[in-house]
């Protein structure tokens, strides 16, 4: 007869191992600061005009426009703040289900 655990020393939760609550509500958090950095993305953007149009004149890449810099340059502005602001989480999760599934609770003796 197994003595009774208690929600401290049990190795999951709902079903989900110990720390996956967490990270999810990390990630949670993250998403919504991703969305917040858009708008700082735009304008990192516009303040990297000067680059933009050094890269165009360059390289010959479409960079600038009569309406500003084109859609790609506000997506290289973002997509590197996105990363750094999910991956983070995103790896302590996959951590974190790993040592779930292949922990040392899990582990034959």
């Amino acid at each position: 007869m197994q003595p009774p655990s208690t929600p401290a020393s049990s190795a999951s939760f709902n079903g989900q191992p110990q720390g996956v609550k967490a990270v999810m509500l990390q990630l949670a958090v993250r998403l919504g600061l991703t969305a917040v950095a858009v708008p700082v993305a735009l304008a990192v953007t516009l303040l990297l005009y000067p680059v933009w149009s050094w890269l165009e004149r360059t390289t010959g890449i479409e960079s600038v426009g009569h309406s500003g810099p084109a859609d790609w340059c506000y997506l290289a502005v973002w997509a590197p703040m996105a990363a750094a602001l999910l991956l983070p989480p995103l790896w302590r999760l996959v951590l974190a289900l790993w040592r779930g599934v292949e922990g040392p609770a899990n582990t034959p003796h």
